[in-house]
């Protein structure tokens, strides 16, 4: 799915997103209501990436409604935050491991990344695809 991002939204995106912050993950709940998870991500200049495993509440949600809600905030107080909604696309095959090794090298040292993936290929690892459609800053 194209993204929607105009090219200003696109830069201050990259420049926000670049230190490895915790992404607050919403999707709609089976009785309607948020629920709510954090996790890590990666940004690849127009989608947003985050690795997850099929027994997960929030997989389940969008299996059923694909929409999602993200919110990124800069610590420790949250002056600043970008909230992100639109369509997920879920990739559940071998295609997944660049995308999840993208995700977990932002927050491991380099020599913990191969262990960590080694451990999550028998997870029921996938990648939920973040294609924003609505874009709000705060600073």
């Amino acid at each position: 799915m194209p993204t929607s991002l105009t090219n200003d939204q696109r830069a201050r995106l990259v420049e926000f997103l670049e230190p490895s912050r915790i992404v607050m993950v919403a999707t709609i709940g089976r009785d309607g209501m948020p629920q709510v998870t954090p996790n890590w991500y990666f940004f690849d200049g127009d989608r947003v990436a985050i690795s997850t495993t099929k027994d997960r509440m929030k997989y389940r949600n969008l299996s059923r409604d694909p929409r999602m809600t993200v919110c990124i905030a800069s610590e420790p107080m949250a002056g600043d935050y970008v909230t992100m909604s639109g369509p997920v696309a879920i990739d559940e095959d071998d295609s997944i491991w660049p995308t999840t090794r993208s995700i977990i090298s932002r927050y491991l040292p380099a020599e913990r990344v191969d262990g960590m993936i080694e451990g999550m290929h028998a997870e029921g690892r996938v990648i939920l695809w973040l294609t924003p459609e609505k874009v709000t800053f705060r600073s």
